[in-house]
């Protein structure tokens, strides 16, 4: 048993490929960083119900999401311990409707992505390039529950 526990602030990501296979990037404000869309999940909501919302709410994009491409955690630059759960998506919509959590957005080759994206979301995009996508399903609220 450890001692030293990761405490983690836990967030999804989705790794959104368009029809020509360009991914979608988005740009942070405060350290102009490029970053996977995605966000903090809320108390009790599914990891994928979250991704979808956080999507949403970012691009204004409607995704499937097709696959679980990895989970990671590290602890960052201010000594913050974080745990990203990462997606394979799609979306048939290139228009991004940004929301003001960020301050650009990019559609760039894979190749691009792994030359701008932290360690952690390069590892995602290189799972989500070399996996068959197999589809997955949000599960109903009540099997989710701790009875």
């Amino acid at each position: 048993m450890t001692d030293n526990l990761h405490c983690a602030t836990v967030s999804v990501r989705g790794v959104i490929f368009r029809p020509d296979d360009q991914l979608l990037l988005l740009q942070r404000p405060s350290d102009r960083q490029w970053e996977l869309p995605g966000g903090r999940l809320a108390s009790g909501e599914h990891p994928m119900a979250g991704l979808d919302r956080e999507i949403g709410e970012e691009t204004g994009l409607s995704v499937t999401i097709d696959a679980l491409c990895c989970a990671d955690s590290w602890t960052n630059g201010a000594g913050q311990d974080r745990f990203a759960v990462c997606y394979a998506c799609r979306s048939a919509s290139t228009p991004v409707t940004l929301s003001d959590e960020h301050v650009s957005a990019r559609w760039v080759s894979p190749r691009e992505a792994t030359t701008i994206l932290s360690d952690h979301q390069r590892t995602a995009v290189a799972v989500a390039i070399e996996q068959t996508p197999q589809p997955v399903s949000i599960p109903e609220t009540a099997s989710l529950s701790s009875e």
